[in-house]
């Protein structure tokens, strides 16, 4: 099972640092447990069942653990006669399974592994795309394996990716991005608007453009004043936060607030896909679209760079030529806008987070979006 060490070697002090471990049921299983689980995991991502490479997750949790009554849209269902944990076992069940509202519960107590039931889930997702909320938790929070593709795996915490583990490499993501390192304090600076607020508009726009597939550039500076000289915006289209609604004391309460806050930040994501970036202030109201960067007004040398690990660690070894032209005019724009801060998702919806910080524009790539 050599072919995972590198994932085993790093991913349980990556999930105590990432996770605030608060039951005993969202703690991982052992390591030679994860071994073996993640081994048979990968047999099975790489076998087609009609045509089709499966995704699916499976968990450790037991059936009546308590910490799965506060998901009280969540359901524990057990099969009659529990499933050998075999590649060739769930190989014919992982078709059955659906990676955004089930969970296959593994009993990991004693070899061999049986599968012994499903977690159907009916909680916040439901009410994210009727737009009753803006964000928030699909599925149960509890330490999972997401089947994520061919040879690839991914360690999560509910949906929150931690680890990615794909051909032999792994990518760590950074969690805290939005929360407790200097990108959420250039944020913060001057901002009239609540931390919950602003965390799930950016949640919202971020996931919603990780779908799109088709990359983006999300540029937040503290006013249309301080950006003017090196950008050109090609539609100016001027809106409030939430539309304005906030000074309308009769709409800002429940389900409306949401709603308002939800249909605002899927228009800002649809406004992606014109090329150019779009463009808030730190309050998040909304300049415009289609913005291009206007590199001859920043001069031609490239700014001081620093990015920075999983582990809070400079990546030395990473440069501003190693990245392509929307990452490189992100990190030029920071560079020359005081206290801007740049969102660059790519197409695979991998998104890195930059701001200039004592003299440099300090970079985090593979942030994962936090649940609120």
């Amino acid at each position: 099972m050599s072919d995972i060490s590198t994932l085993m070697d790093s991913v349980y002090d990556l999930y105590e640092k990432s996770v605030h471990v608060l039951e005993d049921d969202q703690k991982l299983p052992p390591r030679d447990v994860m071994e073996e689980v993640c081994q048979t995991l990968l047999n099975v991502s790489c076998l087609r069942e009609e045509g089709r490479f499966p995704t699916f997750r499976v968990c450790f949790i037991k059936p009546d653990s308590e910490l799965l009554d506060t998901y009280i849209y969540s359901h524990a269902l057990l099969f009659k006669e529990p499933i050998l944990f075999t590649t060739r076992e769930l190989h014919k069940l992982a078709p059955a399974l659906n990676a955004n509202m089930s969970y296959l519960m593994l009993d990991v107590t004693e070899r061999p592994f049986k599968a012994i039931g499903i977690i159907a889930s009916y909680t916040a997702w439901q009410k994210i795309v009727t737009r009753e909320l803006a964000s928030g938790n699909r599925m149960p929070r509890v330490p999972n394996v997401l089947v994520a593709g061919p040879g690839e795996l991914k360690l999560c915490f509910g949906e929150t990716s931690i680890v990615n583990y794909s051909a032999g490499r792994c990518v760590f993501y950074r969690t805290d991005v939005f929360t407790s390192t200097p990108i959420a304090d250039a944020l913060r600076k001057d901002s009239a608007i609540s931390e919950k607020e602003r965390l799930q508009l950016l949640y919202r726009v971020l996931w919603e453009v990780g779908f799109f597939a088709h990359g983006a550039t999300i540029l937040i500076v503290p006013d249309a004043e301080s950006c003017e000289e090196f950008i050109d915006i090609k539609y100016e289209l001027p809106s409030r936060f939430r539309f304005g609604d906030e000074y309308d004391i009769d709409k800002t309460s429940g389900a409306h607030h949401e709603k308002e806050l939800v249909t605002y930040a899927d228009m800002i994501a649809k406004l992606t896909s014109v090329d150019g970036a779009v463009v808030l202030t730190k309050d998040l109201d909304l300049l415009g679209f289609g913005a291009e960067v206007l590199m001859e007004k920043m001069g031609s040398r490239h700014p001081r760079m620093k990015f920075i690990g999983y582990d809070d660690q400079e990546q030395t070894y990473k440069t501003f030529q190693d990245n392509g032209m929307r990452h490189r005019a992100g990190y030029r724009f920071c560079s020359s806008v005081k206290d801007s801060v740049a969102f660059v998702v790519s197409q695979d919806g991998t998104i890195e987070a930059c701001t200039k910080h004592d003299g440099k524009v300090l970079v985090y790539d593979n942030v994962s979006l936090p649940m609120i």
